[in-house]
This record gives C-alpha cells, structure tokens and sequence, in this order.
C-alpha cells in the first residue's frame, strides 16, 4: 500500500498554520490504516508520536509515560474507547490528559458515553484535517491551563502549609502569654472549640488581694486572628489591676478605655465579669452583651442573670449606673458562663441550640461538675462535623471554698462586711465632679457615726485627690509655689489646665476588719506620666537633703498605716486603720 499522504485527509490545506508540534501524542486505533495516517500527519507537524492498536495498549502506555494528548477510537475490540479512556483517567489523577474522540458515531447516547467516560472533545470520521488541527490547538491550551492550575494549586498548598504552621506557632505562644498569668484557672472547668486556629473567646482568672476568685469571659467581634488580637491588652490589663487591688468599676473603665482606643470602631468585646467576695457568700457580676449567666442552687430554681451594659470598646465611657450587681450564694452553688457560640451553634438538623435548651439543662438540679458535664456533652451531640461556625466557649465554676477562695477558707474573724466602692471621671467631667465629695459621701453612707476619724479620712482622700489631678493630669510642679510669685503662677496654670482637661482620675474604697480593727483602703490612679515616688518617700522620711513643698504627701503618710506607690507612682494606696 502506498504510503498516506495529506491528500487521504478531507479538507486538508497546504499553507494551513501547522500544528504547534510540541509534545506526544498516542494514536490509539485498531485501523493501522488510520493509525498511519495520523502518525504521518503530526510527525511531520513535529509531535512525537506513539500507537496503540487497542484499548489495553493505550492504557499500558499511558502507564509507562504519560502522553500530553490522546486521539482516541470509540469502536474497538476488547476495551473499547470509553473504557480505556475511563481508565486512563482515574489512573492519571490531576494530571491532566486531554483525550479527543474519533468516531464516526454521531447520536446522542453515543456523545453522552462519550463525556461520562471522560472525554474533552469529539472528531468525526472521515478525518478532516483543518478540524482535527484546530482542536489539537484547543486541547494545548486546555491542558498548559491545567498544568498551570495545578502548578498554582500545589504552590497554594504549601503556601497554606505554611501559614497553618505559622498560626499554629503564633497561636501557641499567643496563649502562653496569656495562661501563664491566669491563676485558679485550673479550679474552674472550661470547655472551648475554636472556629480558627486564633480563638475570638478569651478566658481570664486571677485572685484580688482580698483572696477572692475573678473570672472575666470575653467575646470579640468575629472569629479568628482578627478577633484575638485585643486578647493580650485586656489580658495584661485584667491582670495587673487585679494585682493592684482595683475594683470591678475601675477595672471594667480601664478595659473599655484599653479596647475602644486599641481596636478599630468595628470591633468590641462582649465580657462577662465575676468577682467572688473574700468570704465566699457572694459574688458581684457584671454582665455587657453576653448570654446569660446561669446561678444553679442544687434546692433552688436556675437564677438567670441577662445583659445590661454595652460590651467593651464600644463607648468612649462605660455608663456608670451600669455597673456590677451583687448576688448571693450558698456553698454547693455552680455558676455557668457561656460564650453566644455556645446557644447559637447550628446542629445536623439546621436548629440552634438556643438559650431554652441552655435553661432546661441549667434547672435539672445536677451538681456543678455533674451539670458542666452534662451541657458540654449535649453540645458536642448538637453539633455536626468540623469546626463549629463561631468560638464556643463554657465556663462552670463551683463555688466552693477550695475554688472560690485564694486560702481555700474564708476567714470569719476577717471578712465579714467587706465593702467596695469606686468612680472614675475623665476630660472635662473632671472639671465639675468633686470626686473626694464623692468618697466623703459613700463613706458617711457606711458609716454615719465614724467619730474622730472622719476629718482624717477626709483629709486622706483630699490630699490624694488633689495630686492626682495637679500633678498627675495636669502635670504641674511642687516647686512652682517655693516663692510668691511661683504660687501664683502655679494657681494660674490650674485654672488655664481647668478649661481644657485631658486625663482620667479613678478612686476606690475597699473596707474590711483586719486584726480586730477596722481596715479603710483609698486607692487613687490617674493617667499621668508618675514621679519618682522613691525620691519623695526619702524626703518624707528625711533621708534627703532635697525638701518636699507642700505638706499633703506628708500628712498621708502619718494619718495612715500604709502607703504604697504602684506602677509609675500614678497609682497610691493608703491603709487608713482605726
């Protein structure tokens, strides 16, 4: 027979654009006929080219070397086209064989055969040469796309690799930096499920000074790293005022103020916050945009404590009628927190988990560790695979002594009748709040007949006010009224710094019988700069040359027991016994 030529192929042109000649192709035909036919055209267009005169051929050759093309026949003996073409590609996976039918079938179901078996295209015989190099093109472009696709797909996979393994590293050391402060934590029991790698569900605890336990549950906006980042200033900040004996209004004050001047407007912290008083009998809540918070008595019905308050970060200033309530509690009592992944996870049939599911499980009269257990295993049933579509997070903790206090025992002889009390002004509400007026006020409210020592606590808090305010927010110097001139100076600076504050001032009082006397500590911070309380403490006990002007930081430290500098010396305690 004599050999092919392109004039055997319908339609052929001379000048036509050749084929691109780059790659191999297998010719799988049982007609060697035919096979010599397309052989002769793509050699001379520059492909390499491999026959196969069946089925199983075509499917071992593919498995010795894969080709970048196949012109496959429909009609075949043993394995026929659709078999070996469904084969070949399952065998070949992601790597993309783009496989062109030739057949001389032409109805539906044979089409359809045709792409449910894995075909790319369709060439009908008798072979026309324009057509069959056209597509040939068409199934180079789709397969450079393919293997440009799975280039760009394993790049992404490493590049998620890569980012999951950074995550997970940052968000190892992230949480070291904030357990490691968290002390009583290992009391409580918590239950967490994170819908990223950062959780958006923050869980802090510390002791106060007076030995009590302080849980704070905070919620950010979102999930994820986003969500996290403001975890690390609330953390330090919680801690460090806790350290510092603040109260639940200072503290909430200083979070808000910390959050709304950290995050962006978008962003916010729904918290709940519990401090457990010194003799175990009650705990103080504050509740801003979180679900409820659940006092389970085992003889009693679930008290539910709702929201009140705005989250954290969302106001400039927290409303101070808003603050923290006071509840009682007896010994075998449990309180439970939750975060809103918690009632609002979706479960397999689409429902919430809701806050009724939350109630019911909380009015079941089981002990505090039997009913954590019990509300965490009813989630993990509610819930269905993968990672849940927000942070949930639970909190239970059994207000026993050996959880709730510091020394595991409330002292009788020490803690009865503790009392807290705190305000805050800020800018210009400092220029018309008297907030010495106000202590003076509330501690005529504790004690109505205080004797003898209501001047000198008068003069305590005064003194201490009066500092915060000149020297902390408005920064003046002691110095300034050595000389007449200079006092009159100084005076005019106040009254020019009046017009215009800028600053915050924060006072407590925290009262608690101590060794058979009764124990009045007045705590003030301001946010000035500090000084150097070291220095001063030398001049007050004269162990300077330097003189100290002015008499009230003197004063304060012969009415008091105690007077302690904190931070910067921007923060002072003073111990007034009596």
């Amino acid at each position: 027979m004599p050999a092919p030529s392109e004039d055997d192929f319908p339609g052929a042109d001379p000048v036509a654009e050749p084929v691109s000649g780059a790659g191999r192709v297998l010719v799988v035909d049982d007609d060697p006929h035919n096979r010599r036919l397309l052989h002769l055209m793509l050699a001379r267009a520059g492909y390499e080219v491999v026959e196969a005169a069946g089925g199983q051929e075509a499917i071992e050759a593919c498995r010795g070397s894969p080709p970048d093309l196949v012109l496959m026949d429909v009609m075949m003996p043993g394995v026929d086209g659709y078999q070996a073409t469904r084969t070949i590609k399952a065998e070949m996976g992601d790597h993309f064989v783009p496989v062109i039918f030739l057949t001389a079938l032409d109805d539906e179901d044979s089409l359809l055969r045709g792409i449910e078996s894995g075909g790319d295209d369709f060439l009908s015989k008798p072979l026309n040469l324009a057509i069959l190099k056209a597509k040939i093109h068409a199934m180079e472009r789709l397969r450079d796309l393919q293997a440009g696709l799975r280039r760009r797909n394993e790049a992404l996979a490493r590049a998620q690799a890569r980012q999951a393994w950074e995550e997970e590293t940052a968000e190892s050391l992230f949480s070291r930096a904030i357990i490691r402060r968290n002390v009583g934590l290992d009391r409580i029991r918590v239950g967490h499920l994170s819908a990223a790698t950062f959780s958006g569900d923050v869980v802090l605890a510390d002791f106060t000074p007076e030995g009590g336990l302080r849980v704070l549950l905070g919620d950010f906006t979102g999930h994820g790293l986003a969500a996290a980042i403001g975890a690390y200033p609330v953390s330090e900040t919680f801690h460090t005022l806790t350290a510092e004996g603040a109260g639940d209004c200072e503290l909430l004050h200083e979070l808000n103020h910390v959050l709304h001047d950290f995050l962006p407007p978008t962003m916010f912290m729904a918290a709940v916050l519990l401090t457990f008083e010194p003799d175990g009998r009650a705990l103080h809540i504050w509740n801003g945009g979180m679900p409820d918070v659940w006092i389970c008595e085992p003889e009693a019905p679930a008290r539910r404590i709702g929201s009140w308050a705005m989250p954290l970060g969302v106001l400039a200033r927290l409303d101070v009628g808003r603050g923290p309530r006071r509840e009682e509690i007896a010994a075998a009592t449990g309180v439970f927190l939750a975060s809103d992944g918690v009632t609002e996870a979706v479960g397999r049939e689409g429902r919430a988990f809701g806050e009724e599911r939350l109630a019911s499980l909380c009015g079941s009269g089981l002990t505090p560790e039997a009913l954590f257990t019990e509300i965490w295993q009813a989630l993990e049933a509610h819930g269905g695979e993968g990672p849940p579509a927000d942070d949930m997070t639970l909190v239970g903790i059994p207000c026993t002594p050996g959880t709730i206090l510091e020394g595991a025992a409330a002292s009788e002889e020490l803690t009865p009748g503790t009392l807290r009390w705190s305000i805050e002004a800020a800018d210009a509400q400092l220029g018309v709040t008297d907030l010495a007026e106000e202590a003076r006020r509330q501690l005529r409210r504790w004690f109505p007949e205080l004797g003898e020592h209501v001047q000198s606590l008068h003069t305590v808090i005064s003194e201490l006010c009066n500092n915060a305010f000149e020297h902390g927010v408005l920064g003046l110097e002691s110095e300034m009224k050595s000389t007449t001139e200079g006092f009159e100076r100084y005076y005019r600076a106040r009254a020019q710094g009046l017009r215009d504050v800028r600053g915050r001032i924060a006072i407590s009082l925290a009262y608690r019988p101590l060794g058979g006397r009764h124990c009045m500590r007045v705590r003030v911070r301001d946010s000035g700069p500090g000084f150097d309380h070291a220095a001063v403490r030398e001049m007050i006990e004269g162990q300077s040359d330097q003189r100290l002007w002015g008499r009230g930081l003197t004063l304060v430290h012969r009415l008091c027991r105690q007077v302690r500098h904190l931070g910067s010396g921007n923060v002072v305690e003073a111990d007034y016994c009596w």
